[in-house]
């Protein structure tokens, strides 16, 4: 009797450590002539930090930049459009030989105090889970960050 057939997985689960972020702000008129009107004034701000893989093993150990983003909508669904991207994913991790970079994009409240808590030492790691996509490419659904009461080696297996 033939095995039956396993189907590849649909969803790929990231473990990183996190390191010191560096955080980034800008305020100014609005550039863009499409939203000037609405938006007069632009104002940009992130955290932008290192990670070092730890889970999948295929990547253990290597290193990438990550970067957190503020996205009001998520705050407030209200303001998403129906076909918004965020309403299907929060971010990606993309995977190439030279590049290893995440993104996230998370409700403005959250965005500080993670950048405030990585620096002080109470975040020190971050999972991501998301939909596997070609070309190394994984559309994060779900993001959680832990303190020193997390172990992603125990974890991660």
């Amino acid at each position: 009797m033939a095995k039956p057939k396993m189907r590849p997985p649909t969803h790929e689960e990231f473990v990183f450590h996190v390191r010191e972020p560096s955080l980034s702000y800008s305020f100014g008129l609005q550039h863009d002539r499409l939203l000037k009107e609405v938006q007069p004034f632009a104002e940009r701000e992130a955290v932008h930090f290192v990670t070092e893989c730890i889970w999948p093993d295929r990547f253990k150990g290597r290193e990438g930049k990550a970067t957190i983003y503020p996205e009001p909508a998520l705050a407030d669904p209200k303001l998403l459009d129906k076909d918004d991207v965020h309403r299907k994913w929060i971010g990606h991790v993309h995977v190439t030989k030279r590049e290893f970079e995440t993104v996230i994009w998370l409700p403005p409240q959250a965005v500080w105090r993670l950048g405030e808590a990585m620096a002080s030492g109470l975040i020190r790691s971050m999972l991501t889970n998301g939909l596997i996509e070609p070309r190394g490419m994984n559309r994060v659904t779900t993001a959680s960050f832990y303190g020193s009461e997390f172990d992603p080696l125990a974890y991660g297996g």
